[in-house]
């Protein structure tokens, strides 16, 4: 069975590129995206923050919105499936895989691999998502082992120009491949061969597509594990007032530089500590739950606690503590390793939530995905 196929992307000229890829709403503070959605009218956040009409279903802007893109040539559907090679240099590092369609099939039978689990609501809201607006923006990210094939290819087509290139404002750097026909039957072959595809990021897209089961697949980029970065996140809590976790912890003379090698490291109030026990491991956030959120915080649901908040690992340690409220408590988790994670998937098994913060982060509206 295909765990990848080549699709028809709906894509933006290669002049607009730029102009109509986007980052997630989530990313932007609300004068920012005004900003943005004044002073660029390619921008695919008009479509995706297009509100519907009073009377209409909660979703139709949205679909109405994509409608007009396509009408008014922002974005055009291609003639031929294809897979698409894409590229992200980011701070030096490139991220380089495949976008194709990943098969729904084999996602329900456990061929492609999930590491967290999902909340019934969120899929159930996403799914109506989808139904009412028909198309994928954004992949979601999966991952495989390294594979001599697809590596190939690979370097067989990024040999040859690109056929969109820009550079955005983060100072990341984008190019784009369509692949010619003639490799689409070694790379699905490939991808046939593999054992298993693993989800990186997106769970709640792939488990969504498969509840709503209209589409050929879900829209991915695949690539090879070792460009993976992968971090934890800073788990933060607000107004930590008793504190008595700091009974199981040793303080700090000095502020650590970086994340932990082994254990936990704490904040609060000015002082640093370290959480260290002969049962922590990973997942790290399960010991920091079972024996400090839930029995000295009483939190029952990090997914559904308003005291809880989440920053990326990646963020400095001094810039975490600029973050904090009086009475916040923050905890730092060790740099998780994508072998454990896969380990974990492979046993059927997931993390807790925010457990781990992978990069590369991908921006809507370079490749489309659309059914209806």
């Amino acid at each position: 069975m295909e765990k990848l196929k080549p699709f028809a992307a709906i894509r933006p000229p290669r002049a607009l590129a730029s102009l109509v890829s986007t980052r997630s709403y989530v990313t932007y503070k609300e004068e920012d995206l005004w900003q943005k959605l004044s002073s660029n009218p390619y921008s695919l956040m008009h479509v995706l923050q297009r509100k519907s009409g009073e009377g209409e279903p909660v979703f139709m802007g949205v679909r109405k919105g994509f409608v007009d893109f396509l009408s008014s040539g922002y974005l055009v559907k291609e003639t031929n499936a294809s897979y698409y090679i894409y590229r992200q240099t980011w701070h030096g590092h490139a991220f380089t895989g495949i976008i194709g369609l990943a098969s729904l099939k084999d996602y329900q039978a456990g061929r492609i691999k999930p590491h967290e689990a999902t909340l019934a609501k969120r899929e159930q809201l996403f799914a109506a998502y989808l139904e009412s607006v028909g198309f994928h923006a954004e992949p979601i990210l999966l991952t495989h082992e390294p594979h001599a094939t697809i590596s190939s290819v690979i370097g067989e087509v990024t040999a040859l120009n690109a056929d969109v290139e820009f550079a955005t404002t983060d100072m990341a750097i984008h190019c784009l491949w369509p692949v010619p026909q003639s490799f689409n039957e070694r790379i699905a072959q490939a991808f046939g061969d593999m054992d298993a595809l693993y989800v990186a990021d997106g769970h709640h897209r792939i488990a969504s597509s498969k509840l709503l089961n209209k589409q050929d697949g879900v829209m991915a980029f695949v690539l090879d594990e070792s460009q993976l970065h992968v971090t934890s996140f800073h788990r933060i809590v607000s107004d930590d007032q008793d504190c008595t976790w700091i009974d199981l912890a040793s303080p700090l003379k000095d502020a650590p530089q970086g994340l932990p090698e082994s254990g936990i490291y704490a904040f609060h109030g000015g002082n640093w500590y370290h959480l260290t026990d002969e049962g922590i491991a990973f997942p790290e956030s399960q010991w920091l739950f079972d024996h400090v959120l839930h029995p000295c915080m009483q939190i029952i649901d990090e997914r559904d606690d308003a005291r809880m908040r989440y920053l990326p690992g990646d963020l400095p340690l001094d810039q975490l503590i600029e973050a904090l409220d009086e009475g916040d408590s923050a905890f730092v988790l060790p740099k998780p390793h994508w072998k454990d994670v896969r380990s974990l998937a492979d046993r059927g098994e997931t993390v807790p939530p925010k457990s781990t913060y992978i990069e590369p982060k991908l921006r809507s509206g370079i490749t489309l995905y659309a059914w209806e």
